[in-house]
């Protein structure tokens, strides 16, 4: 998934949301040294896992610049990815991603970190090429879009048009040949700390994940 230098430059110039700019603009001057401007996807050239979080946190992305680097969720997050290979370290601002992009559906921060139901329209546009460009051809190995959190989930599912499934923990749901999504808890501080999501949870989505990618689903 080579992000088109054109969209990865549209991301990072987009002023359609107005609350969005306010804030982040806001946020910048508070704090100079965070990034505080849309976020674009990151990780490596031909992914065969995409994942796909809401929006920037203000001390993750919205610090860093690369989604689920920084913060809370994101440590939870890139343990797992490192135990299974998704990642080169367990420690997210030092590590890098193996077959594996991670993108948001809000590329901004947004206030409270609740964009608005129009806020995630406007950005659709990008996420809708996002996956084009991650679907696999007719000769390629599978591949997963994995939604953290019930928006992100919400969100693919709109944009794909796939038959929408009651949101659920590890619930996966055939896109079309070799191309598959799976749903999770988002992994942040509070579904973690009341055990909503806990770690044997996610590994389990993990290991089921790399089954999927290894041709052997339990759909």
């Amino acid at each position: 998934m080579n992000t088109p230098a054109s969209l990865r430059s549209t991301i990072k110039t987009c002023l359609k949301c107005p609350r969005l700019v306010r804030h982040q603009n806001a946020l910048k001057k508070i704090n100079p040294d965070y990034h505080c401007a849309p976020v674009v996807p990151w990780g490596v050239a031909r992914p065969r896992l995409l994942i796909v979080g809401l929006a920037p946190g203000l001390q993750g992305a919205g610090r860093t610049g690369k989604g689920f680097v920084g913060d809370a969720s994101g440590a939870f997050l890139f343990s797992s990815l490192y135990e299974h290979g998704f990642s080169s370290s367990s420690e997210a601002e030092r590590a890098r991603l193996r077959g594996t992009v991670i993108t948001n559906i809000v590329k901004c921060l947004p206030p409270k970190n609740r964009p608005l139901g129009i806020e995630k329209r406007q950005c659709e546009g990008f996420l809708r090429q996002e996956l084009a460009q991650f679907f696999p051809g007719k000769k390629a190995r599978p591949r997963v879009v994995l939604c953290l959190g019930k928006d992100a989930y919400d969100g693919v599912v709109r944009v794909t048009g796939a038959v929408k499934k009651t949101f659920a923990h590890n619930r996966c749901i055939e896109l079309a040949n070799n191309f598959y999504l799976v749903s999770s808890f988002h992994p942040s501080r509070l579904n973690v700390n009341t055990g909503r999501l806990t770690r044997a949870m996610f590994n389990d989505m993990f290991s089921n994940i790399n089954a999927l990618l290894d041709g052997s689903p339990s759909l």
